[in-house]
């Protein structure tokens, strides 16, 4: 999948990435309807690449990167980490 950001200061970028989500059905079913779930019940983990032309931004076209997600009623969040 790929998803264009922006940062704070407008700055654009595209993210491409692949994710893995798991875990009990009955737990999965009410990630999908929106509930709140405790992160701990369930396996997300995402790997991706950055691609920007800011000249600000252009390490991040070297960077992989791994993220462990949850979902909450508001949506997906991730903590992302570079890889070294």
């Amino acid at each position: 999948m790929r998803v264009p950001l922006r940062t704070l200061d407008g700055t654009l970028l595209v993210m491409a990435y692949r994710g893995v989500r798991s875990g009990p059905s009955e737990v999965l079913q009410r990630v999908a309807r929106g509930e709140a779930v405790d992160p701990a019940s369930y396996y997300y983990r995402v790997a991706g690449s950055f691609e920007t032309a800011s000249p600000e931004l252009t390490w991040l076209n070297t960077v992989i990167a791994v993220a462990v997600g949850s979902r909450s009623p508001t949506g997906p969040a991730y903590e992302v980490f570079e890889l070294l």
